[in-house]
């Protein structure tokens, strides 16, 4: 039952991650997992890796908690697999109820992470408005326009930075694509993998091999080095680093806001199209109770 519970822990992160404005990093620590998830992924290194070649792959394997990473990352490629069709005719066809149901999800995940916080001082309200304002920063920039052919050192590094965004709850990485203007490409690279392993159809072939090669090196760098770096703050300023994280989420929520116009944010009633103001408030409503429903679980099983 553990290992069916990493695994659908990861499916949801999965889906979250195909979401602009939704943060992977946010939906692991509403799931529980994110500190184990921060701290096994930073031990891969170097260092592991002689360790593989010196005491054999157990020893390596368990240093790194393989059997956990496995497991997650297994439901984090199902998600990625069964809904990336999904999550893209729901934004293009049903944007505002998505969005609503992911707003209910990620302001309940405030509360959640401030419930962590061990010793609250006052210094943590310059650190929450730090959060806010470098969250609400990005959100306000202006995506990229990135036409014709995308280079492979512009795509690796896109990637690179979109997957470090990723580790961090309140900053998406799927926005952080489309600010460089390689969300189109990169979802256009993962659906020529599915259409390869699973629809055994091969066009463009060698191109959808290299660029899916190209992405996957700049995902793994950023892994590498950016989850040590937040290892790093979790050990040393963990009260302080939760913070920034509330202050994150909430400064990025304006971009996930259901009902905007030429990217400004308008009220349900003033949206010139179909406002779908019932359905959202139900998902929001939703949203909001699946959190707090699995915070309950989670301290449950904790106590057990």
């Amino acid at each position: 039952m553990k290992s069916l519970s990493i695994i659908f822990k990861g499916l949801i992160m999965g889906i979250s991650d195909l979401v602009p404005g939704i943060s992977g990093g946010t939906i692991a620590f509403i799931l529980g997992i994110y500190e184990e998830f921060i701290f096994s992924l930073s031990k891969l290194s170097i260092s592991s890796i002689k360790k593989l070649k010196n005491e054999g792959f157990f020893v390596f394997w368990n240093q790194i908690n393989g059997s956990f990473l496995l497991k997650l990352f297994s439901g984090i490629l199902i998600g990625l697999s069964l809904f990336t069709y999904l999550i893209d005719w729901l934004i293009n066809n049903y944007k505002i109820p998505l969005w609503a149901f992911f707003l209910g999800v990620l302001i309940s995940s405030v509360f959640i992470i401030l419930k962590k916080i061990k010793r609250k001082k006052p210094f943590h309200l310059l650190l929450f408005i730090i959060g806010v304002l470098i969250s609400f920063s990005i959100s306000q920039i202006t995506p990229s326009a990135q036409s014709g052919s995308i280079n492979a050192p512009y795509l690796f590094f896109s990637s690179f930075i979109a997957i470090s965004a990723m580790m961090l709850p309140g900053i998406s990485g799927a926005y952080i694509l489309i600010l460089f203007g390689t969300y189109s490409e990169v979802i256009s690279v993962f659906k020529g993998l599915l259409s390869i392993l699973v629809l055994q159809a091969y066009p463009d072939l060698n191109i959808i091999l290299y660029k899916s090669f190209v992405i996957f090196s700049g995902i793994i760098s950023g892994i590498l080095i950016f989850s040590k770096f937040i290892k790093w703050l979790l050990l040393k300023y963990y009260d302080n680093t939760l913070v920034i994280l509330i202050g994150l989420i909430l400064g990025g929520l304006s971009k996930i806001w259901p009902w905007q116009e030429n990217g400004e944010i308008v009220w349900p009633y003033d949206f010139s199209g179909e406002n779908y103001l019932i359905i959202s408030i139900i998902l929001f409503i939703v949203g909001i109770t699946l959190i707090l429903g699995i915070d309950i679980c989670n301290k449950t099983k904790s106590n057990a």
